[in-house]
């Protein structure tokens, strides 16, 4: 399978240019997120002790220029330009392989900013910490707890966007509950059901049918995603590779063009 078809297509290979170029609107919450992010996020991580690990595997030049940005938000002289500095350090701790860090400052802009985008990104940027084998189970946990917070405070602010709840399923898909294992593959197939017109569930189910072989689920799934976005490549490249595994060589062929525009 090309790694392009992996679980986190939209906060993996995103994440960093949404950090630079990142838009607000200002709305306000409601109470039931709120109740639901005190919940979720009873837990947090300890900046300081974070921020402290990830400087000693720094180079002498990503540390000062770490540092050098730090020191600007005691120097901001209103909250937009704070706000500016607080997404320059998170877009940088995120380059240097820091996403729990850079989630974190993402965060903090979130609770400035309160739009649904500057959420999606605290979400975005704490969910591509669960691949990373260097944290702990525990942490990892915790990074996805706090992904799941923020794409729930995103949800509050743009409940038709699917994507923050695709987000969610898939950070349950890859951090599992502990005690419900397959509520990420339920809120999945919960979406197909409610979002019929979104390729993204379809997309995401077909995937997972592939990972545990059952191609013919994942055959049926990736059609109904080509159905609703017959151009887009990356549905395209999984289908493909599906047509392949049940041998209908000709379904692939008709798709191989769509395909290579991702590359």
């Amino acid at each position: 399978m090309k790694n392009k078809e992996q679980a986190f297509y939209i906060i993996g290979a995103i994440a960093l240019l949404a950090l630079l170029y990142w838009g607000f609107d200002t709305k306000p919450s409601s109470q039931k997120v709120l109740e639901k992010s005190r919940a979720l996020s009873g837990e947090v991580f300890d900046l300081n002790s974070i921020k402290d690990t990830a400087k000693k595997g720094l180079s002498k030049e990503d540390l000062e220029f770490a540092e050098a940005l730090e020191s600007q938000v005691q120097y901001a002289s209103d909250d937009s330009t704070k706000v500016e500095i607080l997404k320059q350090i998170s877009a940088n701790w995120f380059k240097l392989g820091k996403p729990v860090l850079a989630g974190i400052y993402a965060k903090e802009v979130a609770d400035k900013v309160r739009s649904a985008e500057s959420w999606g990104m605290a979400g975005t940027t704490f969910a591509a910490a669960l691949k990373q084998s260097d944290l702990s189970e525990k942490d990892r946990t915790l990074a996805r707890d706090q992904a799941v917070d923020a794409f729930e405070h995103a949800i509050s602010l743009d409940p038709k966007a699917v994507d923050y709840r695709v987000n969610q399923a898939l950070c349950y898909i890859e951090i599992p509950d502990a005690t419900q294992p397959m509520k990420g593959v339920q809120m999945l197939a919960g979406l197909a059901t409610n979002y019929p017109e979104s390729s993204l569930p379809f997309y995401h189910l077909a995937r997972l049918a592939v990972q545990t072989g059952q191609y013919d689920r994942a055959e049926g799934r990736i059609e109904q995603a080509l159905k609703l976005a017959p151009d887009d490549p990356r549905i395209a490249c999984l289908a493909v590779d599906i047509y392949k595994a049940v041998n209908k060589p000709e379904k692939a062929e008709a798709l191989a063009g769509i395909c290579a525009k991702s590359k």
